[in-house]
C-alpha cells in the first residue's frame, strides 16, 4: 500500500485529544461519611463499573474516528484492494525501450515497438482530464527525452508516438532511462504520478546496470504506480544475425573475384532454416559516373544459408568482384527471419594495386642470398615470374638490419623483421635503435609487423625494448625450447581454428592438410600466463594511411594493448610418413606450446612467429651421424610458408581498415591530415546531416568527434572549405562521391543474451511487484479501470461517517438516566 499525500498521516496524533479530554475531566469524587450512604455503596459500584467500560468505547470511537480521518486525507492507494476512486489528474511517465531486439515481429507484421506504441495510445486515451505526459527513450547509452513541450498537449505526445519514435541499433539498458525518468517524475505538480515502462524485457537489459535500475525504480515507486509493459509474447524466436566479414585470402585487389567468408549466428531457439544471404559492394563513385554496375545496393551474389543450430555460427563463402582501388563498402544481408535489426552487417575495406612490403632481415647474406634468413620468406612473398613482378599484390623489399633507417617505412603497409638482432650479439646484425623507435610509430598509424624468430631473437631483450617499451609483443618470451631429433614438434592444425578467423580454413580445408608435415626442431616458448603490464593511460593512435585516404576515423581502446590470440600451436607426436606420401597418416597429439600469436597494437596488428622464416643451417642427428637436420624447421620447404605469410598479410590488411568500422553507441574520433583546417560535416545513413565543424587540438592533435551514432549503415565523412553551408540532406549520389564511408554495425551485447526475463524474475530483480501489462492482449487490464479502483479514500471517509454515527449514537444511549 502507498499513499498519495503521506504527510497527512501527521493527523492521526489526533487521536490522542480525545485520551486527554478523558483524563483531564473525568469525575473526581470527595469522600464524606454517612452512615445511610452504606447500603448503597453496592448499588453505587456497579453503576461506576458500567460507565468506565462506556467511557472507554467513547474514547476508542472518538480515536477511531481521527485516525480514519487522518489515513484518508492521505489518499491510500493499493492495486490488491478495489474502491471507487475519483479518476483524477495525473503526471505519467513513458519510457520505450528502442534496442533493436524492440522490431522484432513475434511472426506478426507488427513488431513490439509497433504494439508499444499502441498500447501507450490506450493508456492516453484513458488519461484524466488535466493529466500530463513525458515520453523517454533508452537503448544501449543513450538516453533521449522526446517531449512533449507542454505536458499537458496529449495531441503533441501522439504526434511523438507517431512520428519520432524509432529503434536504434543498441542494446537494452533500461537504467538510464528510469533514471531520467524519476527526474521528470519530481517535476510534475499532481499529485497522481504514473511510470510506464514499454519493453521486451530482455535479460541484457535488468543485468547492465542492475543496481542503478533497481535503486531509480524504488524510488519512482515511492512517488507513482509502476507498470511494465510487455511488448513481446514469444520467448523463442527465429533469428539469425549477420556477425562478421572476412576475405579468405590476402589482400583485396581491383579487378579480381574475391571470397569472402560472411558469417552468419543463429541467435535464436530454434534453427534457422530456408534463410538467403546477400552481399553488395559499393565503391567510391567519381564524378559522372553512370556506370549501372557501380551503382549503390547492387546485389552481387545470393545464396541460401544452410541449417544453423541455436546457438551456432556458419561461415558462409561468398565471391564478389572488386573493381576499383580505395575503401569499398561491403554490405552483407540476411533475410527471412523474425529480427530485422542484425540482418544487415556493412564493413569496410580497403582494396589496394600493390601492398608495399618492408622486410628487414637480421642474417642477410649478398653473396650466398640462400643462407640469408629472408631468402624462403621472399619467394613466398614473390611467387612469381620476374616479368610478372611489378604487378604482381606484394611489392617486396628486403634490406639488412644495420641499414634499416625510419625513413624507409615511409611508404609500406607492412614491416617483417626476419632473425633481427636488438642489442649487440656476436655475428649478428644489430637493428638501429631510432629504427626499432619509428616501428612503434608506424604500428600504431595503423600498419602491420610480422616478427620471425631465430638464432639472434634473444628473449630478455625483445621483452625489455619490444615488449614492455614499446609494447609490440603479444606475449612474453621465456627459452628455447629444442626437441629431441628423432622427436621433433609438429604444427597443429586444429588449433588454428582458435585464431582469427582468416586462419581457420587452416584447420578446416583439406587442402591444407600439409601443415600436419611441418616439423618444428626448436621454437621461443611464449608465457600465455603472465601478460605485460597494462600503460597506464590511454595511448594515442595517429592513424595515416600514405596519402590514400585523406582523414581517418580512429577509436583506440587501451583494453586491447594485453589482448593476444594464439594462431598456432605445436603438438607433440611424430610424422609416420614422410612429405610425398600418404599425409593421411601422419599423425599430430594433443595441443602443445604456442608457435604464432597476434595483438592489436594502436590501429596496428603484430604477429609474432615463434620459430624461423626459413634455412637458419643444420643441425647433425646425435644418434645417426650421417643425418643433418634442420635446425629450426620444415616450414620453409614446404608451400605452408606461402599460405601462413598470405594469411598473414590478408588479416594485416584487413585490420587496417577496421579504422573505418566502429559499433553503434560508440564515439567517432576522426583524426585529419593536411595542414589546411577544414570543416567537416557527417551524412547519416538517412541523408541526414550533422556539422560537426572545425578539428579541435587534443593533445598536439587535430580531432573530430561525433558522439551520436544510434543507428547503423554506412555514414560518410565530409571536408569542405571554412565558410561552406550544410544542407539538411544531402542526396546518396553527393555523399559517395565526396565523403569518406564510415560503417556503423548494430551493438553485439543485444545478440549475445536475447532472452526475456518472466514478470516473476523481474519482481525478483527489482525487489517489489509492479503492475504487469501485456501489450495488445484483450484479456490485459484496463489501466483507466485500475487507476479508478486502486484508490480507496472514500471508503475510508464512508467508515470515518459509520463511526462518527455509532459514536454519536452510543453517547446518546450512554447519557440517558438509568
Amino acid at each position: 500500500m502507498t499513499f498519495l499525500t503521506p504527510f497527512m498521516l501527521w493527523g492521526a496524533m489526533a487521536a490522542g485529544i480525545p485520551v486527554a479530554i478523558h483524563l483531564f475531566f473525568r469525575s473526581r469524587y470527595r469522600t464524606v461519611p454517612w452512615a445511610a450512604m452504606k447500603f448503597l455503596l453496592t448499588s453505587v459500584e456497579q453503576t461506576s463499573r458500567r460507565l468506565k467500560f462506556q467511557e472507554l468505547i467513547l474514547l476508542l470511537l472518538r480515536m477511531a474516528v481521527l485516525i480514519l480521518l487522518a489515513l484518508a486525507f492521505a489518499r491510500p492507494i493499493s492495486s490488491m484492494l478495489k474502491g471507487t476512486g475519483r479518476g483524477e489528474a495525473v503526471d505519467a511517465v513513458f519510457v520505450f525501450d528502442t534496442s533493436f531486439s524492440m522490431g522484432a515481429s513475434d511472426g506478426e507484421n507488427k513488431t513490439r515497438l509497433d504494439r508499444a506504441k499502441a498500447q501507450a495510445s490506450h493508456i492516453l486515451d484513458e488519461l484524466p482530464p488535466h493529466s500530463t505526459i513525458q515520453i523517454l527513450t533508452c537503448a544501449g547509452k543513450r538516453k533521449a527525452l522526446l517531449g512533449p513541450r507542454t505536458p499537458a498537449n496529449l495531441d503533441q505526445a501522439r504526434d511523438i508516438l507517431t512520428k519520432d519514435l524509432e529503434l536504434d541499433h543498441l542494446s537494452t539498458n533500461l537504467a538510464l532511462g528510469v533514471e531520467e525518468a524519476y527526474g521528470v517524475l519530481q517535476r510534475g505538480q499532481a499529485s497522481n504520478k504514473e511510470f510506464y515502462l514499454f519493453s521486451d524485457m530482455q535479460k541484457n537489459g535488468f543485468d547492465e546496470q542492475p543496481a542503478e535500475l533497481k535503486n531509480a525504480l524504488a524510488s519512482i515507486k515511492e512517488k507513482a504506480v509502476v507498470h511494465f509493459v510487455r511488448c513481446g509474447t514469444q520467448s523463442k524466436l527465429k533469428n539469425g544475425a549477420v556477425v562478421n566479414i572476412v576475405p579468405q585470402a590476402g589482400v583485396p585487389r581491383p579487378g579480381e573475384r574475391v571470397d569472402f567468408a560472411v558469417f552468419v549466428k543463429n541467435t535464436g531457439t530454434e534453427p534457422l532454416e530456408k534463410t538467403f544471404l546477400s552481399l553488395d559492394v559499393i565503391e567510391k563513385k567519381k564524378k559522372g559516373d553512370t556506370d549501372p554496375a557501380r551503382l549503390p545496393g547492387k546485389r552481387n551474389e545470393k545464396v541460401e544459408v544452410p541449417k544453423i543450430a541455436p546457438g551456432a555460427t556458419e561461415a558462409v563463402t561468398i565471391t564478389v568482384k572488386l573493381t576499383e582501388p580505395g575503401l569499398t563498402v561491403l554490405t552483407a544481408r540476411l533475410t527471412n527471419d523474425q529480427m530485422e535489426g542484425d540482418n544487415q552487417f556493412d564493413q569496410v575495406i580497403q582494396v589496394r594495386d600493390q601492398v608495399n612490403i618492408l622486410v628487414v632481415d637480421g642474417k642477410y647474406s649478398e653473396r650466398e642470398p640462400e643462407k640469408s634468413s629472408s631468402f624462403f620468406l621472399m619467394h613466398s612473398l614473390l611467387p612469381v615470374k620476374e616479368t610478372e613482378r611489378a604487378t604482381y599484390k606484394y611489392n617486396p623489399r628486403v634490406v639488412p638490419a644495420r641499414l634499416a633507417a625510419p625513413t624507409l617505412l615511409g611508404n609500406q603497409h607492412v614491416c617483417i623483421l626476419v632473425n633481427c638482432a636488438l642489442e649487440f650479439k656476436a655475428g649478428a646484425e644489430k637493428l638501429p635503435d631510432d629504427f626499432r623507435q619509428e616501428l612503434e610509430k608506424f604500428v600504431r598509424k595503423g600498419k602491420g609487423l610480422i616478427i620471425f624468430s631465430g638464432d639472434n631473437v634473444v628473449p630478455d631483450s625483445y621483452n625489455r625494448l619490444l615488449g614492455d617499451k614499446h609494447r609490440l609483443l603479444p606475449l612474453k618470451l621465456k627459452d628455447v625450447v629444442k626437441a629431441e631429433p628423432t622427436k621433433p614438434y609438429f604444427v597443429n592444425r586444429s588449433s588454428f581454428r582458435d585464431g582469427p578467423s582468416v586462419f581457420r580454413n587452416f584447420s578446416e580445408d583439406k587442402y591444407y592438410e600439409i601443415f600436419d608435415a611441418v616439423a618444428v626442431y626448436r621454437h621461443l616458448e611464449m608465457d600465455e600466463k603472465t601478460p605485460f603490464a597494462k600503460p597506464e593511460k590511454k595511448i594515442a593512435s595517429p592513424k595515416e594511411d600514405g596519402g590514400e585516404a585523406p582523414q581517418t576515423a580512429v577509436v583506440a581502446d587501451v583494453e586491447t594493448e594485453n589482448l593476444a590470440h594464439v594462431i598456432m600451436r605445436a603438438g607433440t607426436g611424430e610424422a609416420v610418413e614422410q612429405l610425398g606420401e600418404k599425409k593421411s597418416d601422419i599423425r599430430v597429439a594433443e595441443r602443445g606450446g604456442a608457435l604464432a600469436a597476434t595483438k592489436k597494437v594502436g590501429e596496428g596488428e603484430v604477429i609474432f612467429m615463434a620459430t624461423a622464416a626459413g634455412f637458419e643451417g643444420f643441425e647433425e642427428d646425435t644418434t645417426r651421424k650421417s643425418l643433418m637436420l634442420p635446425k629450426w624447421t620444415t616450414i620453409h620447404t614446404l608451400p605452408t610458408l606461402l599460405y601462413f605469410v598470405e594469411a598473414s598479410l590478408g588479416h594485416i590488411a584487413h585490420g587496417q581498415s577496421q579504422a573505418f568500422n566502429i559499433g553503434a553507441g560508440d564515439t567517432l574520433s576522426w583524426f585529419p591530415t593536411g595542414n589546411t583546417d577544414l570543416v567537416h560535416d557527417l551524412v547519416y545513413p538517412n541523408s541526414k546531416v550533422t556539422r560537426l565543424g572545425l578539428p579541435e587540438k587534443k593533445a598536439g592533435r587535430k580531432v573530430v568527434t561525433a558522439a551520436d551514432l544510434p543507428q547503423a549503415g554506412v555514414y560518410r565523412m565530409i571536408a569542405t572549405a571554412t565558410g561552406a553551408t550544410a544542407s539538411e540532406t544531402i542526396d546518396a549520389a553527393t555523399a559517395e562521391t565526396l565523403g569518406t564511408p564510415i560503417a556503423v554495425t548494430y551493438e553485439a551485447k543485444e545478440i549475445d543474451r536475447l532472452s526475456p526475463l518472466t514478470d516473476g524474475e523481474i519482481n525478483s530483480a527489482i525487489g517489489f511487484t509492479p503492475i504487469h501489462i501485456v501489450a495488445g492482449q484483450a484479456a490485459a487490464a484496463s489501466t483507466g479501470e485500475d487507476r479508478l479502483n486502486r484508490e480507496w479514500t472514500v471508503w475510508v471517509l464512508l467508515a470515518v461517517l459509520l463511526l462518527a454515527l455509532i459514536e454519536v449514537a452510543f453517547a446518546w444511549f450512554c447519557s440517558k438516566a438509568w
